[in-house]
């Protein structure tokens, strides 16, 4: 039988939410918490310059491949079930990353905290959106948006204060978090399931998460090897023909892991192309920014995590507005508006001098970009689960989360490789802090053009998607 989480009051509703996007906090917060204590831990632990870069990767890679199976787990076992699972794999490795006494054990550690992460991310969306409907569906999701947003630019400051103790507190954090997450999602989340069809999809599992993987890997090592080589032209070329394999064996399957009939919605496929955007306008904003503030202008990893307060504080109460903003201008209007502003604002940083100063030249242009990228994260999370069948939930659930980790992973590494080559071909004439502030710029102007492609694409949000027709066979 299946069982269904439904709402038996205000109270419990709200709780149920709290824990939920609790979890997703956490996780998002451990994106970002690590990256100020980078310098830290390449000292005591070891790393070399190349390889210092698997702290970040070993997290994101595992995380952004590992979601759509993450989100299919919840839909074949429970969604309570593997959540309360992943919080604990998630919690375990964490303490793990904490104990860690040599670079191979700390990347090992950070891969199966992504690992776990990829399990609860897509299912605690699952529950949540189960949870609720209509209006208060959108406003749950627009919470879930406002702190996947805050909690970016909080574990940026968190990070650099814990990191004055010792880098390994960035991680003993979550520890108690985790507990908390598990007690309170024991008793008052309820659980969701899919009715099994058939044998479990292995082979789309496989075929799916070993292709995203070979594109994260292949596009993240550019940085290391360019874009033009052997080695991530074939990693490139491996990855598209799994992936296309995917599409041919999901076709056919009677129990596929992504039903392709999802992709006949609207919202599915228009959402998703869009919050790839979203998601890499985040992560070029992001590290940029921290960059710049580090190495062109002098600012402690202290400083320069309190720099994103102001952003975070915006994001936050930008985002909580989301809803009331579709309500009045509809979901492609409050997308697109949103992308128009954060495009605006990275706009008006590309024009600032190469060494220019905080108050003038990045404060205005990056809270007035943290205005329009909370207004457009919180609502492509609406628009890629909008008007979405009941039973295609967890589906749609695990492919925002995987399109918003992977299109940051790939479009930060794209961006990475742009501001290198306009760095070195300044270097030239320049000295090494101009040479690096325009590359930085070079990254600002592209984050700017990828924000107007996503506002384009959201005009496709306008009208209402008609709806697939019904149908009792497997796609």
């Amino acid at each position: 039988m299946t069982a269904t989480l439904a709402p038996t009051g205000a109270r419990r509703a709200q709780l149920v939410m709290a824990v939920l996007i609790g979890a997703q906090f956490m996780i998002s917060m451990d994106a970002t918490i690590v990256n100020v204590a980078l310098p830290s831990i390449r000292e005591q632990l070891g790393f070399s310059d190349v390889t210092l870069s698997w702290v970040v990767n070993g997290y994101a890679l595992p995380f952004g491949g590992l979601l759509l199976l993450g989100a299919r787990l919840g839909d074949r076992l429970g969604a309570q079930r593997v959540f309360r699972s992943g919080t604990v794999l998630f919690a375990a490795a964490s303490l793990w990353c904490g104990l860690a006494g040599g670079p191979m054990e700390l990347v090992l550690a950070r891969a199966a905290q992504g690992v776990g992460a990829a399990v609860m991310s897509p299912v605690a969306m699952t529950l949540l959106v189960a949870q609720f409907d209509g209006p208060a569906r959108h406003r749950a999701l627009g919470w879930w948006g406002a702190m996947s947003g805050l909690a970016g630019g909080i574990g940026m400051l968190l990070g650099g204060a814990l990191t004055t103790a010792s880098w390994r507190w960035n991680f003993f954090i979550n520890v108690p978090i985790a507990v908390v997450i598990l007690l309170l999602s024991r008793r008052y989340t309820g659980d969701r399931r899919i009715p099994a069809v058939g044998r479990p999809d292995v082979l789309g599992a496989l075929l799916s998460t070993t292709g995203l993987l070979l594109v994260a890997y292949a596009v993240i090592s550019t940085e290391r090897l360019g874009w033009t080589t052997w080695s991530t032209s074939g990693l490139l070329g491996a990855a598209l023909l799994l992936l296309a394999c995917f599409t041919l064996w999901e076709a056919r399957v009677r129990d596929p892991l992504v039903p392709l009939r999802v992709f006949t919605f609207r919202s599915v496929s228009a959402g998703n192309t869009v919050i790839a955007l979203v998601g890499a306008i985040g992560q070029i904003t992001y590290f940029t920014v921290t960059l710049y503030l580090q190495q062109v202008l002098g600012y402690t990893p202290l400083q320069s995590g309190a720099v994103f307060l102001p952003i975070s504080v915006t994001l936050f109460v930008v985002s909580t507005a989301v809803p009331r903003l579709i309500d009045r201008l509809g979901l492609a209007g409050a997308l697109g508006g949103g992308l128009v502003i954060a495009a605006g604002g990275l706009v008006w940083l590309a024009a600032h001098p190469p060494q220019g100063s905080y108050a003038r030249d990045v404060l205005g242009p990056t809270v007035i970009w943290a205005v329009g990228w909370g207004i457009a994260q919180a609502a492509s999370f609406v628009a890629g689960a909008h008007g979405v069948e009941s039973d295609l939930a967890g589906v749609a659930s695990g492919l925002i989360a995987t399109t918003y980790r992977l299109g940051g992973a790939i479009g930060l590494a794209a961006m990475i490789t742009l501001a290198a080559a306009r760095t070195e071909h300044l270097g030239a004439a320049e000295s090494q802090t101009r040479a690096l502030a325009g590359g930085i710029t070079y990254a600002w102007w592209a984050g700017a053009g990828c924000g107007l492609v996503a506002a384009a694409v959201a005009v496709l949000l306008r009208r209402p998607a008609p709806a697939p027709a019904e149908s009792t066979s497997a796609p």
